[in-house]
Formats: C-alpha cells, sequence, structure tokens
C-alpha cells in the first residue's frame, strides 16, 4: 500500500470516528493520537480542501490544520499577511476581484486568534490590515468600519461567544463573486505556498461564486454583504410567515361615530358650503351618495375590529366624548386638500436639543436636551420623550438608563423605571395609555406598565442598538428600529418578533404605523423612505432619496392616513402621497412608479432641523426643530 493510500485510509478513519461521536472534544482526541502520521506530508491534505469536497471532510481536515499550527499563534497572522501581500502585487486586471477574498479570510484569521487567547498577536493583525477594509469609502466601507469596530472591542474568549459580529461571522458562509482564471490563480497560490489555514478558511466559511467572465472593478458596487444580515436572512423567512393582528379594536372613537351617524345622531350632509353658499340639490344629492359609500365602508371596517387579547384599561366616558368630538371637527385629507401645517421652532438652545414631543390634542410640546433636562432629574442627556393619550402624563428617556413617568399637571416626576443597562434612546407611549416602550442602547426594546417597576416584556434580537420604538394602532403590537439596519415587528402576547424587515442601507432613525395598522413607514440615517405592507412582509412605496440627509420624524394624517410627513436634517418637512403606494405598487415591492415617490409638496425652514412631526386628532400638522444658523 503507497504511502497515499495510507494517509487517505487514516484521514477516513478519521471522519467516520468524529461522524460517529458528533462532539468536538472526542474527535480532537482522535486527531491528537492519529494526527503526527499525516503532518509528514501536508501537501496531500490541501486538496482535501477544494470546494467539491464532502463539508463534514471540509470539517476535519480544518481541524486538522489547527492541530498543525497549535501552540503558534503567530503562524496564523503570517499566513493572512501573505496572502494580502501576494493579492496585493498580482495582475491590476484580477487585483480587485482577488481582494474580496481577504475579507472574510481576515475576519475569520482575527477570531481564530481571539479564540486562542492570543488577543495581542489579534490586535496587531487588526491594526496592520484595518486601514485596508475601511479607507475606500462608500457603503461598503462603512459597514466594515462598524463591523471591525465591534470586534475590536474582544478581549477574551467569553466576549467572542457573546459577541453578535462575530456570531454572525461564525454563522454564515461569505459570499465572494470571482471570475473562474482568478479562482485558479487563488487556489494554485494557497495550494503552492502551502498556506493551509486560509485555504481552510476559505473551504468553511467563504462561498465561492465563480462565473465565467471577469468581474472587474465595477462589480464591487454591488458587493455590500452585511454579517448581521446575512445571519438573520435565513431566519428572516420563517418570521415573516407568521401570522400577525393587525386588525384594530373594537370600540374605537371612530366606530362611536360611525354608529351615530347610522342613527341619525350626527348630519351627514351640510346644507351649506365652506365658503357659506347655500347647497343645490344636485350637490346635495352626490354628497349623500358619497356620504353613503362612506359608511359602508365604515361598517365593513368595523366588522374586520377585534376584541383585545392583552388587558386594556377602559376609556373613560368624558374622554371618548372628547375623542367623537375630534373625529366629528376632523379635516379631511387628501393630494388636493394638504393640512394646515404649524412649525414651532426653538432658539437659543446651543445645539443641546435632542429630541421634541407633542400631545395628541396639539396643546403641548416637549423639548428635550442634553443638560438633562426637561424638567429636572434626569442625571444624563434626555433623548426621547413622549405623552400618553390623554395628555396626562410625560414619559422621557435619558442616558443615565431610566426612563421617567412625569405629571403634566403637577410638573413633578412621579417615577424612575431602572433596568436598562445603557443610555435609553427612546420612548414611545401606548395608544391605549397604561403601557409604555422603551429602546436602548444595550440591543433591547422594552414593554412596561405604568403601576409596575420592572417590564412586563423584554424583546431582544437586534445585532446594534435600538434607536426608535412605535406602537401599532391596536396596542398589540410594537416597532422598533436599530443601527443594525432593521426593523422589527414584535407582538406583544407572546413577545416574539412577528416581522424582521430588511432592506434598508443606513441606521433605522424614524418609523409610523399607518392608521388602518395595515402599513409601517420606515426610514434612515441615509434619507431613505420604505413603506412596509405588514401582512405581506414587502415594500410597496417609499423613496430611496426623499431627503439629503439623516430623516429624523415620519408621520401619518388620521383617518385614512392619505397623507405621511417626513422631516430630516436637510431643514426640510416634506408630504408624500400615502393612498397612491398601495394602488400603484409592483409584484416585485419595489416603490410605485412615477409621481407617487414624488413629493406633494416640500416646506423649507430657514435654518431649522426637523425633529418631530405629529397630526393632532384634527389633522393640523405639527413640527419642531432647534434654529442651528442665522441665515440673512
Amino acid at each position: 500500500m503507497s504511502a497515499d493510500t495510507s494517509r487517505e485510509a487514516a484521514l477516513d478513519r478519521l471522519v467516520s470516528q468524529y461522524l460517529k461521536k458528533r462532539k468536538y472534544d472526542n474527535a480532537q482526541r482522535v486527531l491528537h493520537t492519529e494526527a503526527p502520521a499525516l503532518q509528514a506530508e501536508p501537501g496531500a491534505m490541501a486538496a482535501s480542501l477544494a470546494p467539491q469536497r464532502d463539508p463534514e471532510r471540509g470539517l476535519v481536515t480544518d481541524l486538522l490544520f489547527y492541530l498543525v499550527a497549535e501552540g503558534d499563534a503567530g503562524h496564523c497572522a503570517k499566513s493572512f499577511d501573505r496572502l494580502a501581500a501576494w493579492v496585493d502585487t498580482s495582475l491590476d486586471m484580477y487585483r480587485a476581484e482577488l481582494a474580496r477574498v481577504l475579507y472574510p479570510v481576515f475576519l475569520h484569521t482575527y477570531l481564530d486568534l481571539v479564540e486562542q487567547g492570543a488577543t495581542a498577536a489579534a490586535a496587531a493583525l487588526m491594526a496592520r490590515h484595518r486601514l485596508r477594509f475601511t479607507e475606500a469609502g462608500g457603503r461598503t466601507s462603512k459597514l466594515r468600519t462598524q463591523e471591525l469596530a465591534d470586534l475590536g472591542t474582544m478581549t477574551s474568549r467569553e466576549q467572542l461567544r457573546s459577541n453578535a459580529t462575530a456570531a454572525a461571522a461564525r454563522g454564515m458562509r461569505y459570499p465572494v463573486r470571482v471570475s473562474a482564471f482568478a479562482f485558479e490563480l487563488l487556489m494554485a497560490f494557497l495550494k503552492g505556498a502551502r498556506l493551509f489555514l486560509p485555504l481552510g478558511t476559505i473551504n468553511e466559511h467563504v462561498s465561492l461564486q465563480v462565473t465565467e467572465a471577469s468581474a472587474g472593478p465595477e462589480a464591487d458596487a454591488g458587493e455590500e454583504v452585511s454579517l448581521v444580515a446575512g445571519r438573520m436572512q435565513v431566519d428572516i423567512a420563517a418570521t415573516n410567515l407568521q401570522p400577525i393582528p393587525l386588525a384594530l379594536l373594537k370600540g374605537q372613537p371612530e366606530d362611536v361615530y360611525a354608529e351615530r351617524q347610522d342613527a341619525g345622531e350626527v348630519e351627514d350632509v351640510a346644507e351649506r358650503d365652506a365658503q357659506g353658499n347655500k347647497l343645490t340639490k344636485k350637490q346635495r344629492t352626490a354628497l349623500l351618495k358619497a356620504a353613503e359609500k362612506e359608511r359602508s365602508a365604515r361598517r365593513a371596517s368595523a366588522a374586520e375590529r377585534m376584541e383585545p387579547e392583552v388587558p386594556l384599561p377602559q376609556l373613560a366616558e368624558e374622554i371618548l366624548e372628547e375623542r367623537v368630538q375630534d373625529v366629528t371637527c376632523r379635516a379631511a385629507l387628501s393630494a388636493e386638500a394638504l393640512p394646515s401645517t404649524a412649525f414651532f421652532t426653538f432658539v437659543n438652545t446651543h445645539q443641546s436639543l435632542n429630541a421634541v414631543a407633542f400631545s395628541a390634542d396639539g396643546r403641548l410640546v416637549i423639548g428635550c436636551f442634553a443638560d438633562s433636562s426637561v424638567l429636572w432629574g434626569h442625571s444624563g442627556p434626555v433623548y426621547g420623550a413622549d405623552l400618553s393619550d390623554d395628555g396626562r402624563c410625560m414619559f422621557t428617556a435619558a442616558g443615565d438608563g431610566t426612563v421617567r413617568l412625569w405629571s403634566t399637571e403637577l410638573w413633578v416626576n412621579l417615577v424612575a423605571y431602572r433596568g436598562h443597562n445603557f443610555p435609553v434612546w427612546d420612548v414611545a407611549a401606548g395608544p391605549a395609555g397604561h403601557y409604555f416602550a422603551s429602546a436602548s442602547a444595550d440591543r433591547t426594546a422594552r414593554v412596561w406598565a405604568t403601576e409596575r417597576a420592572r417590564p412586563l416584556r423584554l424583546l431582544a434580537g437586534h445585532y446594534s442598538d435600538a434607536t426608535v420604538v412605535r406602537w401599532h394602532p391596536n396596542s398589540h403590537l410594537l416597532a422598533t428600529g436599530s443601527d443594525d439596519r432593521t426593523v422589527r415587528v414584535w407582538d406583544l402576547r407572546d413577545g416574539r418578533a412577528a416581522r424582521v424587515l430588511v432592506g434598508h442601507h443606513g441606521a433605522i432613525t424614524a418609523l409610523a404605523f399607518s392608521p388602518d395598522g395595515g402599513a409601517l413607514a420606515a426610514a434612515d440615517e441615509e434619507g431613505a423612505l420604505a413603506v412596509w405592507d405588514l401582512a405581506e412582509a414587502r415594500r410597496f412605496g417609499g423613496a430611496d432619496a426623499a431627503h439629503s440627509g439623516p430623516v429624523w420624524a415620519l408621520a401619518y394624517s388620521q383617518a385614512a392616513g392619505s397623507l405621511l410627513s417626513s422631516g430630516g436634517a436637510d431643514h426640510t418637512l416634506k408630504l408624500w402621497n400615502a393612498a397612491a403606494w398601495p394602488a400603484g405598487a409592483q409584484a416585485s415591492g419595489a416603490q410605485a412608479p412615477g409621481d407617487a415617490a414624488k413629493p406633494l409638496r416640500t416646506l423649507t425652514t430657514k435654518a431649522t432641523p426637523v425633529f418631530a412631526l405629529r397630526f393632532t386628532r384634527r389633522n393640523l400638522l405639527l413640527g419642531s426643530g432647534a434654529l442651528t444658523l442665522c441665515r440673512r
């Protein structure tokens, strides 16, 4: 029997024993026993790492290479240095696509060093090659800068196991597209130079997509790969197929108003128009037909209402009457009938205003400042605020890790809710009262009840800071936006994610549910606006360049939600025809064509970024921000 045959037989024994035991520790003992016979001629093992080999066989040979390098942490780093140097000196026509292989190999080389406890060698490797992956500019470099910054904080094996970026890198095969000739060059070099560790990494963690034609430098524009999003792809499809409660609750003020209309308690059609002129018989007939059509739509909508499946407080009779009056006096908005707008500008804030909140009736406006003030009480900057539906309570979120409840009647702090481990970026009051939610830098959102000191729900799943939180109109769902560029919609009945919406290229900065609960608008720091169909978890509207900077605020108009307003750092407030998106949506989920992707109107402030927007119950649009620069 030849030496090659003996080595192959020995390797087969290792594979069978590994597959039988299925435990790394047992397999490692076997490998320690029989690996010396295979180390004499390591070149024979390189062939077993070709991508067409069995995946289990690749895993075992990868373990063998780690045994070869055991005790020599510098060997891993030197192997990558040699690969990087070869790529840098390769032919210009292939250098760009060969360089695509370097990033995933670098990631796993760094993680291997941390796992071996060689943190000094890992830090040195990071220092030598960080700029290689971050200095090119563009979205890909920005993404890699965030990932490497996250990985660079690890100093122990324990941190490696709890780091989301590391877990994402280990849990996915990084896609890399190269031409057939570049692939042959790479394999020939790795085998000829006996760089078995990079070769094993490519076999185990890289998905090489070999094409016939050369994938030149222009292909890099589409080469953006997110570790976090890539790892989540498998789970997203299953999550988004779950049923989700989108119906509104029974007994809302709109329903009471509709019932009174049907009973004749509310006049359907006025005798005169807005200018005071008496309506003709023909005009009244047309208005009566329109009113009957609207009534039929309301009845159909009321039949789809759901009973609450979570404990909710009963709306007081006097408050219900006030809400019905608001519905009666509500302005009907559309693309032809735009809202009246009031904008409040904070001056002399010295760039310390962090957030603004309005009450639902428009009577109160709240400013949150970096000096910890709304009303004095926090020991850190105040980043977010919201008011309860009745305006009697105010919630604030701050850098001290607390959420505070304030009385707007006494103007004193009533309760401090502690539970987050890091700054709290946002807080939102529940639409039915009693509950509120917070989003934090500890990557979680929490749902609270006002009379309890501990959270009722801990919503964990984001891979970076949870920055924005908003309630669904039926109080059963909660949406959170994150710096990981995803939006998650949580079902509060069990605390699980019911939707994961992926597609943004920047951190999520604003969210808004449509009044009917069927759509969710999300905006990011890149200026993009996306509108999502929650039932099907697909994007059906929006604009990729809605603003020229981060979008800080979104708000739907009341009733039909026919208008969507957005405001951002570019000192503009824009109104969008939200009613046009569903009708013009394409089956692919792309935004509606034509004018639907253009704003109906753009309102420009003198020098004030738009921090907050809100439609009152009567459809007056409120906006606010801080004056940043006086222009002549």
